[in-house]
């Protein structure tokens, strides 16, 4: 951990914060950038050599000593008011996460995020810097600009909030606006965090998780992975970090979680049925249990913390109170994964509604603000003995008004009538999404249209493979790629093909002077021919440097097959036009070099 001299701006290295006294800041990145570490020892850097030629100035001319140089005079301001905040409140320390992290190190990255809750909860004080409040104001005010601080929507601030002892909230005048214990019912009307979390009068840990993942609902962080990182320290678990995996991060931090915490709250996420007399009175031989639009609801872990945002009223309970409630014996899970999903011994409640059609219940160690016992719905996978999706419909989909839910709240008369068909049985549910999702293919046209304006591409590999055969081949595109305007005259020249051996192909391309915007190509050249007789049908349009245009004939979408060839010496010369997928008007033109068979083609000048 590099800590940062609040007198001269020079870092120190510590590895026991606990030991050592120092303040910290939370803050909002601003979106043009902040100073980092890198910055600072440069500033250091310049500051020692301003030392020392101060220093031999006063050697040579007797001068008395000056105060010491800091290199926080280039600091930024926010840095800067910073340490001099620090320095009123008598730490000779600060730490600031935008500037006391070596971020090119990803090993030294790693480490301060997962140290980074530990970090907060060790310093003396923590200062809260909101950048768009002004002191002008009470916070308290319905409409307050404290309560719309950005500071407050953060992922990151939330450990920053909940960990330190000691929160100075400042305004963007540095100015005290109070401290989160003078604060604290305004910050829980803001956050939903309770006072008494806030204060540290309650453990974190005694708080379930799915109430601790809702106080992260609905926050901002500009990684994706960061929904998780900076969860790490709320749920006192450590994990690598890994920028790059996006989604799959809160996928890991829950599995960490479970591995760690004792507590099936972690499953309580999405909607809720709170009357579970309509789950009864509404299954029927046709009721739908899986929905295609709800493929994110029905695996156990939750895709982000958004997912809680309705989870703030559900409590775990102790195994005890669970016995007592269903009338067996608590089940203590244990949880395999596998590529199939999430196995474990649970208990279940049989729902049938049909010949054919089973509901399932899922007894939870959990209950809501209402001391009802949760249970998930679960629905049977299709040919799949034991494997379960989470969710079900409560009413029938062509029938509105009808609902999905994942959770059902049980009443304590219906839980003391369904107790007697409660089984513990072993259950394989998918935890995460499939990691292969299936993917739209990009719509292109049936058939290419070859219509102007359009780019043509030469692959690089068709000019090696010309070369190899004996062919030398330019392109007058930059980066062997030719675009077509409406504008380009059909005679222009886009490619030479030369033969070692004599003989070459002047490939024409450009839009063809008919009403149409066809986009036409004609060969010309010496020992040259179209390798197929001319269409009766077609006319001659124009004779432009004795370039023969011929309409339709020389439409590239009017060639009765996807390739044309052309006589070159004693070799046939076929060029091929193959459309991009997803790209309208983009084609690449492959030229392969065949033999020719003179007894079988019949020929006409190019």
């Amino acid at each position: 951990m590099w800590l940062l001299n609040t007198e001269d701006g020079t870092f120190h290295r510590v590895d026991r914060p606990r030991e050592h006294r120092y303040a910290i800041l939370s803050h909002v990145w601003q979106t043009s950038g902040e100073q980092t570490f890198q910055d600072l020892i440069t500033l250091q850097h310049e500051a020692t050599k301003m030392r020392s030629r101060a220093s031999l100035k006063r050697c040579l001319t007797f001068l008395k000593p000056s105060p010491p140089l800091s290199c926080l005079s280039g600091a930024s301001p926010k840095i800067r008011e910073c340490c001099a905040l620090a320095r009123k409140h008598g730490y000779r320390w600060v730490w600031i996460d935008s500037c006391c992290i070596d971020k090119t190190s990803s090993t030294e990255l790693s480490e301060a995020i997962n140290s980074m809750y530990e970090w907060y909860a060790a310093a003396d004080i923590c200062f809260a810097f909101l950048e768009d409040v002004s002191d002008d104001h009470d916070p308290r005010l319905k409409d307050s600009k404290f309560r719309r601080s950005r500071w407050f929507t953060r992922g990151w601030t939330l450990q920053e909030l909940i960990a330190p002892a000691t929160v100075l909230f400042l305004s963007k005048e540095w100015r005290p606006l109070g401290t989160k214990a003078s604060l604290a019912d305004l910050v829980e009307e803001i956050t939903g965090i309770g006072e008494d979390v806030l204060t540290h009068r309650t453990l974190l840990d005694s708080v379930s998780v799915a109430r601790r993942m809702s106080w992260a609902a609905k926050r901002q962080t500009t990684r994706e992975e960061d929904k998780a990182y900076s969860l790490m320290g709320i749920f006192g678990v450590n994990m690598p970090t890994i920028y790059g995996e996006g989604g799959n991060a809160f996928i890991r931090l829950q599995e960490e979680i479970l591995k760690q915490v004792p507590d099936q709250s972690i499953f309580a996420w999405g909607p809720l049925l709170r009357d579970d007399t309509l789950l009864y009175r509404n299954m029927g031989p046709y009721t739908v249990s899986d929905d295609s639009r709800y493929w994110q609801s029905r695996n156990l872990f939750a895709w982000s913390p958004d997912a809680f945002v309705n989870s703030a009223g559900i409590s775990s309970i102790a195994p005890e109170t669970f016995e007592k409630r269903a009338g067996i014996p608590f089940v203590l899970s244990e949880y395999t994964i596998s590529s199939y999903g999430m196995r474990s011994r649970m208990p279940l409640i049989p729902l049938r509604h049909g010949s054919e059609k089973t509901t399932y219940l899922v007894l939870l160690a959990c209950e809501d603000i209402e001391d009802r016992l949760v249970a998930v719905l679960l629905y049977p996978q299709p040919r799949a003995v034991g494997r379960y999706y989470v969710g079900h419909y409560v009413g029938r989909p062509q029938v509105p008004p009808y609902s999905y839910f994942r959770l059902v709240a049980l009443s304590k008369p219906s839980l003391e009538r369904l107790r007697g068909a409660i089984e513990v049985s072993d259950v394989c549910i998918p935890y995460r999404p499939a990691p292969m999702v299936k993917r739209t293919e990009p719509s292109v046209p049936c058939s290419p249209t070859f219509q102007c304006p359009c780019v043509v591409v030469i692959p690089t590999w068709v000019i090696g493979s010309l070369a190899n055969a004996g062919f030398y081949a330019s392109v007058s595109g930059v980066d062997n790629t030719l675009e077509i305007s409406e504008f380009t005259p059909p005679e222009t020249i886009a490619l030479v093909v030369k033969a070692r051996n004599g003989g070459s192909l002047q490939v024409r391309m450009g839009r063809c002077q008919c009403l149409g915007r066809f986009f036409c190509m004609s060969v010309t050249g010496t020992h040259s021919r179209t390798v197929e007789s001319t269409s009766a049908c077609s006319s001659v349009i124009g004779d432009i440097c004795g370039v023969r245009l011929r309409c339709p004939e020389d439409h590239v979408a009017a060639w009765p097959k996807p390739y044309k060839d052309f006589a070159c010496g004693v070799n046939r010369i076929r060029m091929t036009f193959t459309p991009w997928v997803g790209r309208m008007g983009v084609y690449s033109l492959t030229i392969d070099v065949l033999e020719l068979d003179i007894k079988s083609e019949s020929f006409s000048s190019g």
